[in-house]
């Protein structure tokens, strides 16, 4: 009788396993925007940027929202450097060209993910250099 439990309980994490899995890849795709996003973890899409800054928040970008603070402004700046000015008035280093240019270091608003690592801060900096051509 207990083996089949144990049985059961391997399937079902299994399952959940790959049900994760499957969450990643499908939400990591960036294709069309074709499939209708439902749910509250839904990200809130944004406006159209009409200028080189964009005001962010956690909601934007759902659970790929990288920082501790929960909100801020994405710019670009002179020479393609992406920056992330938090609620504090801290501006950040997303990229190499802004570190260079002298702004802090983002690892210290970095957000931690469960296995412990820290978040990509790969769809917030894609985002900010999207500015870079709208300017």
């Amino acid at each position: 009788m207990t083996m089949h439990h144990h049985g059961r309980a391997r399937t079902v994490t299994a399952a959940l396993v790959g049900f994760l899995l499957l969450m990643l890849t499908s939400c990591g795709g960036g294709g069309s925007g074709s499939e209708p996003h439902s749910g509250s973890s839904a990200p809130v899409p944004l406006p159209s940027p009409t200028s080189t800054k964009q005001a962010l928040n956690e909601k934007n970008l759902g659970y790929m929202w990288p920082l501790t603070v929960d909100h801020g402004t994405a710019e670009c700046r002179k020479g393609e450097q992406a920056v992330f000015q938090a609620p504090d008035g801290t501006t950040y280093a997303l990229n190499e060209r802004a570190k260079e240019a002298g702004y802090a270091d983002i690892s210290a608003i970095r957000a931690s993910g469960d296995g412990g690592g820290k978040v990509s801060l790969g769809v917030l900096l894609s985002r900010t250099m999207k500015l870079c051509r709208a300017g």
